[in-house]
């Protein structure tokens, strides 16, 4: 008998995203290409609603693109599942690291997502060469979505203060702006002191 839930060694920092699916449960459904364990191959990933809109926010354009088609969905008359078909266009997300969990031990044609957490410019510095290779054929992100990437973070930092100001504990703040997550909550409060530099 297989067990569940497994967590993988291994975590995903670039894919292809070619369809997604989703209804008003608590599930989105993303089938993509990635590397998994040094080879290119098809897969599922199964998010969570609040852990989907987390690679939306962390993704910059591409995140931006995908979010207008998810709200058109949305507010659509279409039966229920929805489904974004990405094939004709698809979308590379080369700024988050998704930390996955076998749905069933050993089987990689679905995983489950259990943190998206944005990667450092210098990570995706290293990983742009891969990247590259895998996915040349669609555009990658540029330097200024990154930027925005940062500055967004830097914002939810902004925000932790401001609710520290109104008397709320650290970790009533930090819930509250998103920051829960520790390297988050780092990686926030370094994009917050970069953005105040730049500013001077």
């Amino acid at each position: 008998m297989h067990r569940t839930f497994v967590k993988a060694d291994f975590s995903a920092t670039a894919f292809r995203a070619t369809r997604i699916l989703f209804d008003d449960s608590d599930l989105v459904s993303m089938e993509v290409e990635c590397r998994v364990e040094g080879h290119m191959q098809r897969t599922t990933f199964l998010f969570s609603f609040c852990r989907f809109n987390d690679l939306l926010r962390f993704s910059g354009e591409s995140g931006e693109r995908l979010q207008l088609r998810v709200s058109d969905k949305l507010v659509s008359e279409e039966k229920q599942p929805y489904v974004i078909d990405l094939t004709e266009d698809p979308i590379v997300f080369t700024t988050c690291r998704l930390d996955l969990t076998y749905l069933i031990e050993g089987d990689h044609s679905c995983f489950s997502v259990e943190e998206v957490m944005p990667l450092s410019l210098v990570q995706q510095a290293r990983n742009l060469r891969m990247n590259t290779a895998d996915f040349g054929g669609v555009n990658l992100q540029s330097d200024s979505t990154l930027n925005a990437a940062l500055y967004e973070v830097a914002t939810l930092y902004r925000y932790y203060l401001g609710l520290r100001e109104l008397n709320l504990s650290e970790e009533h703040a930090r819930e509250k702006a998103g920051l829960r997550n520790d390297k988050l909550f780092r990686i926030a409060f370094h994009a917050a002191k970069d953005v105040v530099r730049q500013a001077l």
